[in-house]
């Protein structure tokens, strides 16, 4: 009888551990979010991977004084891993910043051709070519899987007391790592980047 009762018992479990599969068959769906949950959940992990990127580029600049274009995506579960091509600390003084900036491009794309990644950022510092007085940048392309790019710019000047930050500029362009077509756009005003 033992044998009997733990029998039904698990015969019980499983049909009641099925029941919500059969209920799903049934007709009932899942409801779908809506366009503005949707940029919502975009904007959310926008600023969460922009965040994440200006403070290493930061970090960098503050411990090491320089950094090459580097990337970060953002993982399906939040996590952000970065992609570099020349490691933090590696002289910088050779380095090609263009040539760096579209290896970090291309793999991350990859990334997100396989749809490993939900977001990247792209970071490099911008170099303003002709006023004297304009104050060097470091830019982060940051892109979404939905299609939304923007580039947000932090002015930053080194002082005594080591560096200070102004306020980021937000502007759109269009998406390279996301290019939905699989040819990358550029951004619309050009990029000067530094090592």
């Amino acid at each position: 009888m033992k044998k009997t009762g733990m029998f039904v018992s698990v015969a019980m479990t499983c049909a009641m551990g099925f029941s919500p599969l059969f209920a799903a068959d049934s007709g009932a769906a899942n409801p779908q979010p809506s366009t503005a949950q949707i940029e919502q959940e975009a904007n959310q992990n926008l600023l969460f991977l922009g965040g994440h990127a200006l403070k290493k580029a930061k970090a960098l600049l503050e411990y090491y004084g320089d950094f090459a274009p580097f990337g970060a995506a953002l993982m399906p579960n939040g996590e952000v891993k970065y992609v570099w091509a020349v490691k933090p600390g590696d002289d910088t003084s050779n380095v090609n910043p263009a040539l760096v900036l579209e290896s970090v491009r291309t793999a991350l794309q990859t990334q997100a051709a396989t749809g490993r990644i939900l977001g990247s950022a792209v970071v490099y510092k911008y170099l303003p070519s002709r006023a004297e007085q304009a104050q060097p940048q470091v830019n982060i392309e940051l892109e979404y899987l939905s299609g939304e790019a923007r580039v947000l710019a932090t002015k930053y000047q080194e002082t005594d007391h080591g560096y200070e930050y102004g306020d980021a500029v937000r502007g759109q362009f269009e998406p390279i790592v996301f290019a939905a077509d699989g040819q990358p756009g550029s951004p619309q005003n050009g990029t000067r980047q530094g090592g």
